[in-house]
């Protein structure tokens, strides 16, 4: 009895074909997951970073201290580093040296963030209090991907030290909200 055969044969050449073609599709699109991947890096760094700084802000509440967060940077790697004043006053000066640091390793209270992308536009410093209130100041970070700038900026209000984000538009060349 005869049996029909009913899964098609598959030469070699229709092989090296679909290989062929799956190279050139993956040609085009190895590119564009690297770009993707520059951005999405961008962007949690400056997420990560005003996070830091919102956990600054809350700790200054929480223990009725000012908190300081320090940024240094060079070409390669920023970190910001987390401060706490030596006494329970909402007025403390962020300027005075009478602070102690909290990412050293016998006290671990709040680990230092570093971070790959550029920072420009801060002050040297930034200073929370235990009134909910900050020093005004803005940072940006920004990363070149794909031969584009791609741009975050948080601003903090001194008042109230709210952090307004903001992602810069390179289609209409404005800061716009997050």
């Amino acid at each position: 009895m005869l049996t029909k055969r009913l899964i098609p044969a598959i030469t070699l050449i229709e092989i090296l074909v679909v290989i062929a073609v799956l190279g050139i599709l993956a040609a085009f699109v190895a590119p564009n997951v690297g770009g993707w991947n520059c951005k999405q890096e961008v962007r949690n760094d400056f997420e990560q970073l005003t996070g830091f700084m919102q956990t600054l802000r809350s700790e200054a509440i929480n223990r009725n201290k000012t908190m300081r967060g320090f940024i240094r940077g060079n070409r390669s790697v920023n970190r910001i580093m987390a401060f706490e004043g030596n006494k329970p006053n909402a007025n403390q000066s962020c300027n005075g040296s009478r602070f102690t640091w909290l990412g050293h390793p016998r006290r671990n209270d709040i680990a230092d963030y570093t971070f790959e992308s550029k920072i420009t536009n801060y002050p040297w410093f930034v200073c929370f209090k235990a009134d909910g209130s900050a020093t005004a100041s803005s940072y940006t970070i920004s990363r070149q991907c794909d031969g584009k700038n791609h741009q975050y900026k948080g601003q903090i209000f001194g008042a109230t030290g709210f952090i307004e984000k903001l992602k810069y538009n390179l289609t209409t060349r404005k800061w716009d909200e997050l």
